[in-house]
């Protein structure tokens, strides 16, 4: 692929980009779930780090639900529950992770960290932060991994008043969305996570990750893994329609 068309499918990708509310990258089954991820760091960590094989209105939604069955979503006092009570909170969900053994230990990784690194602000733990440290904390909790982590430092820019200064360091998650959209668009040269990776770092060396919006939106409403939507998708144009 020349410089040329790749720089085009960026810009094409970018342009999309810009057109994607919150309410896209955040959906809810519930509206007012919503708010709680708006305004609750602490709520807003708990959906990301959870954010497994599961669908996105169901993942941005527990924080609500955890709030409805607790009566509360205050770290400091979810951070005495036990591990007996924190498996028992996530059997009584109406909705659940797709990983619901693995959910209550990584809940008290990222709780033991609010409370014991950041007084209890969830914020704290990208407030003067580069995104290469962010990064680091998220993959240190239970089950997190580096996909997670990086779509965590990608959407903490877009949810929160805040810009990393190292934008190169900041990756795309490379998810069944990306993954497929990259490589039917021609840039990656395979359907991994490695090739998705590399192909995004050549789009944008200075900033890999912010094509990484607009490559899940497309994945999800166009770029469907089975009948895709050609017609209708806004990078048509540009793509090389790779089966």
């Amino acid at each position: 692929m020349s410089d040329a068309h790749l720089a085009l499918i960026t810009n094409t990708l970018l342009r999309h980009g810009k057109t994607i509310s919150s309410q896209v990258l955040f959906p809810t089954v519930i509206p007012e779930a919503s708010n709680i991820i708006a305004n609750d760091p602490y709520a807003f960590c708990i959906a990301c780090c959870l954010d497994r094989g599961t669908k996105a209105e169901i993942i941005w939604t527990i924080p609500y639900d955890m709030q409805k069955t607790l009566g509360h979503l205050d770290p400091q006092r979810i951070y005495t529950m036990t591990m007996g009570q924190l498996e028992g909170l996530f059997k009584r969900l109406p909705r659940r992770p797709r990983y619901v053994n693995d959910a209550p230990k990584t809940i008290q990784d990222l709780t033991r960290f609010v409370v014991e690194k950041c007084n209890g602000d969830a914020s704290l733990i990208w407030k003067g932060k580069k995104a290469i440290q962010v990064h680091r904390i998220f993959d240190s909790f239970h089950g997190v991994g580096p996909g997670i982590a990086s779509l965590a430092v990608l959407l903490i820019e877009q949810a929160f008043p805040v810009r990393f200064e190292d934008r190169d360091n900041m990756d795309i998650k490379p998810d069944v969305h990306t993954v497929r959209v990259l490589y039917r668009l021609g840039v990656s040269d395979d359907i991994t996570p490695e090739s998705a990776l590399e192909a995004s770092r050549r789009m944008n060396p200075e900033f890999p990750g912010i094509v990484d919006g607009a490559l899940w939106d497309i994945g999800r409403n166009w770029c469907f893994s089975i009948n895709p939507n050609c017609s209708k998708c806004p990078v048509s144009g540009v793509c090389a329609k790779i089966k």
